[in-house]
C-alpha cells in the first residue's frame, strides 16, 4: 500500500478523516517519488508555465511577469513559461516555489497517485512547495479538502488552528485572518508526514534550514449538499409548482410568499419521501466512486504504428 508511505497507521487515519490531524514519523525515504534533484530538474530543465509553477512570499503571490517570459520562435512562441534564472533570484530573495498539478507532468508522482487515488477510492493529485531557510509561503489559510504533507527534505515548522469552519466548501478570502484556537505546532523532518483534515487552519514557514515538501489531497469528493441539489433538481423537474416564478411584486405581501413557500417545502418533502435510499446508494457509487483511468504503457508506441488510413505518396 502507498498510503502506507504517507502515514504510519492508515487505520488511525481511518478514524481522524476530517475530524483531527495526524503527525507520522520515520517513514523512510521518498526520492523514489518526489526530492530534491527531481523537484531542481522541474524547475530548472522543463521548462513548465504558469499555472504549473507560481511563486509565493509572505501569503502573496509573486507577480508572473517577475519570473516567466516568451520563448519559442514564429508561431510556435508561448508565454509563462518559467524562466530558471529568474526563479532562482526570487527563491534567493524567500520566494516559496509551488509546482501545481504534478500528475500531469511527472511520471514519477503520477505513478503513485494512481496508486493512492486506487487506495482512497477517489482521485487524488499533487503538489510541491519548496521554500528557502528564513522564509514564510503561503500564510495561514485552510483547504477545502482534506492533505497529506510529506517532508522530503529539510525542516519546516507547521503551526496548526481550529477550523473557523466546519467542512468548507470552498477557498478562504486572500489575507483573511484566523482567531481560532492553536491546536499542534510542530517540525516536519525528512521522513514525517502531516495530515491536516479540511479546514483545518495550517501555516508553515523555515527557520535556519530550507524545505521541500509534496502534498497528496483528493479531488473534493461528493458532499451530501450536492445530492441533495439533485434530488431537488429531479424533483423540480417532476413537479411543476417547483418551477413556477415569483409573482409580481411578490415583496408587497409577504405573507403569499410564506405561504407559497410553505407548500412548495411540502411538496419537496412529498418527493424526498419517494426516493429509495438503496437505489441513490447504488447511483452516487456509480457516479462518483469510478476512478479515471490512465492510458495504458505502450498505448503511445501502438497509436504511432497504427497509423491513419494509407495515403498516396506526394507526386
Amino acid at each position: 500500500m502507498v498510503l502506507e508511505r504517507l502515514v504510519s497507521d492508515t487505520d488511525e487515519l481511518r478514524e481522524v478523516w476530517e475530524m483531527t490531524p495526524l503527525h507520522s514519523r520515520d517513514l523512510g525515504d521518498f526520492d523514489d517519488v518526489f526530492g530534491l534533484s527531481l523537484a531542481e530538474d522541474l524547475v530548472v530543465h522543463r521548462g513548465l508555465r504558469i499555472p504549473y509553477l507560481r511563486l509565493l512570499r509572505d501569503g502573496a503571490y509573486v507577480p508572473a511577469a517577475r519570473f516567466t517570459h516568451r520563448t519559442g520562435t514564429g508561431a510556435g512562441q508561448a508565454d509563462g513559461v518559467a524562466d530558471p534564472h529568474a526563479v532562482l533570484r526570487e527563491m534567493e530573495r524567500g520566494a516559496t516555489v509551488v509546482l501545481r498539478g504534478l500528475v500531469r507532468y511527472c511520471p514519477e508522482v503520477a505513478d503513485f497517485c494512481e496508486q493512492l487515488s486506487a487506495e482512497l477510492g477517489f482521485p487524488a493529485s499533487a503538489g510541491a512547495y519548496l521554500t528557502p531557510a528564513h522564509s514564510r509561503g503561503a500564510g495561514p489559510h485552510y483547504d477545502p479538502m482534506s492533505v497529506l504533507v510529506r517532508q522530503v527534505h529539510g525542516v519546516k515548522h507547521w503551526r496548526l488552528q481550529a477550523p473557523p469552519t466546519q467542512w468548507p466548501r470552498t477557498m478562504p478570502a486572500p489575507g483573511e485572518r484566523y482567531d481560532t484556537p492553536v491546536i499542534a505546532e510542530l517540525d516536519l523532518h525528512p521522513g514525517d508526514s502531516l495530515y491536516i483534515p479540511r479546514g483545518v487552519v495550517h501555516d508553515a514557514w523555515t527557520t535556519d534550514s530550507e524545505s521541500v515538501h509534496i502534498t497528496f489531497s483528493g479531488d473534493t469528493p461528493p458532499m451530501w449538499a450536492d445530492i441533495l441539489h439533485d434530488l431537488v433538481d429531479q424533483a423540480a423537474a417532476s413537479d411543476p409548482a417547483l418551477r413556477e416564478t415569483f409573482p409580481w411584486r411578490f415583496a408587497d405581501t409577504p405573507d403569499t410568499v410564506a405561504a407559497q413557500a410553505k407548500d412548495r417545502l411540502t411538496a419537496l418533502r412529498a418527493f424526498l419521501d419517494t426516493v429509495d435510499t438503496d437505489d441513490l446508494a447504488h447511483r452516487i457509487i456509480d457516479r462518483h466512486a469510478a476512478l479515471p483511468a490512465q492510458a495504458p504503457r505502450g498505448r503511445l508506441a501502438a497509436a504511432l504504428a497504427a497509423g491513419a488510413r494509407p495515403t498516396e505518396p506526394p507526386q
